[in-house]
């Protein structure tokens, strides 16, 4: 927001499901309220920031009040969702930063999302195919790219390589699809995400020359995800 003073700022909170409506609403308020704060401090004029707040009206999950949910889901209740948009006021011309003479293609501009966007990877632990809590909170950051932008995605399953071929392959299936329905279940059309898995084919460290340090198994035991 620094660079671009053409855009502005969507902070949208929420909560969740425990205490009342009445409640939540003013919680949710009150989180806006402290990320739009936080930014004035940091030199953001607060008219280029403008806040929603829900309550505990859009749930990412289904914890809703009476459900017995562990603590990590309703903390993925517990959130402020931040959408950039370009503004541009009556009679503006379109940025020159916009206009660069490289993104003469679809394929130039892809290229450059992948370049400017933090896509995550997601790691898991040893012979296990299901995502930890901050994978999940960076899958919906994720989720919220693939809302405002009309771009698919490839996952890529892997294992380290401890195991047979024939069992790492089907761990790399499994840790590629937790991936495919966790993005599925939060309403991304299945037909956007494509998915592969490669076993222990495709090491980011060679830990059949060395030894590797527990560390470096776990880089190894992931799921990518890629811009198409």
């Amino acid at each position: 927001m620094e660079k671009y003073k053409f855009l502005d700022l969507k902070v949208s909170s929420h909560t969740d499901s425990r205490a009342s409506h009445e409640y939540n609403e003013a919680l949710s308020k009150r989180r806006a309220e402290a990320v739009r704060s936080s930014l004035r401090d940091k030199g953001i004029s607060e008219s280029r920031v403008s806040l929603e707040w829900h309550g505990e009206e859009k749930l990412v999950n289904d914890c809703p009040d009476g459900v017995d949910c562990s603590e990590d889901d309703h903390q993925l209740n517990r959130r402020s969702e931040l959408s950039l948009s370009i503004i541009l006021k009556d009679g503006a011309l379109i940025p020159e930063d916009l206009l660069e003479d490289d993104l003469c293609n679809e394929v130039d501009l892809i290229n450059k999302i992948r370049e400017d966007i933090e896509i995550p990877i997601i790691y898991f632990d040893f012979d296990k195919s299901f995502l930890r809590l901050k994978h999940k909170m960076e899958l919906e950051r994720l989720i919220l790219l693939l809302n405002s932008n009309n771009i698919k995605l490839n996952l890529e399953g892997h294992t380290d390589i401890r195991g047979s071929e024939d069992y790492n392959k089907a761990l790399s299936e499994r840790r590629a699809e937790v991936v495919l329905k966790y993005l599925v279940d939060r309403n991304i059309e299945k037909n956007r995400v494509s998915y592969e898995w490669f076993g222990k084919s495709r090491p980011v460290v060679d830990c059949d020359t060395q030894d590797c340090s527990p560390e470096m198994h776990q880089l190894n035991r992931r799921t990518e995800i890629k811009i198409k």
